[in-house]
């Protein structure tokens, strides 16, 4: 969760970067997973403001996006563009890897997003 948070922090800050939200639908739904629906609910809000087109608008919440046996070809799309491996590889390239896990890892990515806009 962190590290994709991350990327979409660098992607923003990022002329012309399209990234961002893909890393954000990532991070919301490994936030869900660990059970951090303040930071899923956060990534949802971003790219809801964004693009109110996007498909996590269908859906009242990022896990009913993620129970919605409709999306499960998105959420794989989204697996193809960019793994943990990965994420992790692009950090460490952007000079910002995670070191470690913080005490409050919900709270560490809520301030990852904290620049991305105000929905």
């Amino acid at each position: 969760m962190l590290s994709f948070a991350r990327l979409a922090r660098i992607s923003h800050e990022k002329p012309n970067s399209m990234g961002r939200d893909r890393f954000l639908v990532l991070t919301g739904r490994e936030a869900c997973l660990a059970g951090w629906l303040d930071v899923a609910d956060r990534c949802r809000e971003l790219v809801v403001a964004r693009n109110p087109h996007h498909f996590l608008h269908q859906t009242a919440s990022f896990p009913d996006a993620l129970r919605d046996e409709a999306n499960g070809g998105f959420f794989v799309t989204f697996d193809t563009f960019c793994s943990f491996e990965q994420a992790e590889h692009l950090l460490a390239q952007n000079g910002e890897p995670i070191d470690g896990v913080p005490e409050n890892p919900g709270q560490t990515a809520l301030e990852e997003l904290a620049g991305l806009g105000t929905p």
